[in-house]
């Protein structure tokens, strides 16, 4: 379950910048998770609570917003969101796709006091 590990790793991330501000807790962590990065959201909330706990975060709630899996047509160079399993241009058919977005996995933004 390698959602563990990034659930330890964004709790680091998080917490130092915390540090770097004086917080004294942290109320919202925006992460913006893409749909083709592999993970499993559920699986990554309960690891980021299970770490949390006994940390100026535990009462955090981590929202996750979605980034679309877009592709661009080497080509004709269209930009289009590319369906599940289907990466051809939609407007050529060519399967000359590069993945522009949608393997992303970063914090947007942290709510802290």
């Amino acid at each position: 379950m390698h959602e563990a590990s990034i659930a330890q790793n964004l709790l680091e991330i998080i917490l130092s910048k915390a540090k770097e501000c004086k917080a004294s807790r942290i109320i919202l962590i925006k992460l913006k998770i893409g749909e083709f990065a592999g993970i499993n959201k559920d699986s990554l909330k309960f690891a980021f609570k299970n770490f949390c706990r006994n940390t100026i975060a535990e009462e955090a709630v981590l929202k996750m917003v979605p980034i679309p899996l877009l592709g661009k047509c080497r080509n004709c160079n269209e930009t289009f969101k590319i369906k599940k399993d289907e990466f051809k241009c939609l407007k050529c058919g060519s399967l000359k796709v590069d993945i522009i977005s949608g393997e992303d996995l970063y914090v947007e933004n942290i709510e802290i006091e």
